[in-house]
């Protein structure tokens, strides 16, 4: 650690607390002893005094340089932050000028890259341009050979499809005309032979009546009773012959088509039918139909056959009931008559709607089997179809599709 030597004058203060004859230093030595020994003792005490002296100016020194060292820190402190305060003014100065500077450099490269962009896109464009001509031209020039080259294959084609369809078209229009010539003539047939067997059948009918009313008491028990089987048979015969006739004038008939109330034809059906002598038929209440288009006469058969067949074969329940609903899906309306009778095998259910074509005995339950073949027949000229599903013992549910008013 370095000293600070100190001047003359700053010692000369620090002596006055000393006698006089030491302030003065030494006289000359005498000759005596004593004199001897009190220049020894001055002489002691002065080099106590300059040690004294010594360690105050150390300690002097060492005051001086710490509050020296915290002036220093201080200042230091004070110019970093006058600094530091300079540099951010001039820090935001030069920002400002650095950002404007950017900003203008930046509108010149703009500026000069839109020049050269727009020199080039305008070179680019017309070559772009001459390009897309010589393909437009090259891609013409090859759909043009490739279309005729494909022209010629397609009309080979056509001509062979067309030459193909006209053929089939022809074929099907004498199929069509065999077939409706065939209809005409079996439709006729049925007419001419059903008309024809109606007066045999009423002429014996009318013999039977005539024998059993004039000799009836000539007659045992067992002719009286082959006559009954007779009569019953020949008036079986006749209703075969009433419903073939029926049958056969659905296709000569001209169909009307009118709006049609099918709520109106359903419950006068089910009010007819259902009053059964000895049955009470839980026939619950139809609901409002969708009406239809169509012929009101035919239509009301339908609902006719449909209702007497369900209440014939739910009559021999002990609770019989008949159900009639309806469905709109699209433009399709969808009928349903639903009884819980007998039923029927499934398997059998293609013969149901068959002239003549029964799946129970006719001593079980009446009919001659056209019924259903008639409501087949009608639905069909409307444009619909027909529907059945049954179980054995649990009912049948019979259903009908016909055009919705909006589609029809």
């Amino acid at each position: 650690m370095s000293r600070i030597k100190p001047d003359s004058h700053e010692l000369e203060g620090t002596l006055d607390f000393l006698p006089n004859d030491l302030q003065r230093g030494p006289e000359p030595p005498a000759a005596t002893a004593v004199e001897r020994n009190s220049a020894r003792d001055a002489a002691e005490a002065e080099i106590i005094r300059a040690k004294y002296l010594h360690s105050r100016l150390a300690e002097r020194d060492d005051l001086a340089r710490d509050e020296a060292l915290a002036q220093l820190a201080r200042t230091n402190a004070e110019l970093e932050r006058r600094l530091a305060q300079r540099t951010i003014e001039r820090d935001d100065v030069a920002r400002d000028e650095a950002v404007a500077e950017l900003a203008r450099t930046n509108e010149e490269l703009e500026r000069r890259l839109a020049e050269r962009t727009l020199e080039r896109d305008d070179i680019a464009r017309d070559e772009a341009l001459s390009e897309v001509a010589r393909t437009n031209a090259e891609l013409k020039l090859r759909l043009a050979e490739r279309t005729i080259e494909r022209d010629g294959v397609a009309k080979d084609a056509a001509s062979a499809e067309l030459t193909r369809t006209n053929a089939a078209q022809e074929l099907l229009r004498v199929h069509t005309v065999e077939l409706e010539e065939l209809n005409a003539e079996l439709e006729s047939f049925s007419y001419t032979v059903s008309h024809d067997l109606r007066a045999p059948v009423r002429a014996v009918l009318g013999y039977i009546h005539a024998i059993q009313e004039d000799h009836s008491g000539e007659l045992s028990d067992e002719g009286r009773r082959l006559l009954s089987v007779v009569e019953n048979e020949a008036s079986r015969m006749g209703n075969l012959i009433d419903d073939l006739l029926a049958f056969s004038r659905l296709g000569r008939a001209p169909m009307s088509n009118a709006l049609v109330d099918m709520t109106a034809l359903a419950r006068e059906a089910m009010a007819e039918y259902v009053n059964v002598p000895g049955h009470e038929f839980a026939a619950q209440a139809i609901p409002v139909l969708p009406s239809v288009r169509g012929d009101r006469t035919l239509l009301r058969q339908v609902w006719v056959n449909l209702i007497s067949n369900a209440v014939k074969y739910a009559g021999k329940k002990e609770a019989p009931a008949v159900r009639v609903w309806a469905e709109v899906e699209g433009s399709t309306s969808t009928y349903f008559v639903q009884d819980n009778g007998v039923g029927f095998d499934m398997r059998y259910a293609t013969k149901l709607f068959g002239v003549f074509q029964r799946l129970h005995r006719i001593d079980e339950f009446p009919g001659t089997g056209v019924g259903l073949a008639i409501v087949m027949r009608i639905v069909k000229r409307h444009g619909g179809e027909v529907y059945a599903d049954a179980r054995l013992g649990e009912g049948a549910t019979f259903s009908f599709t016909l055009p919705s008013v909006s589609a029809a």
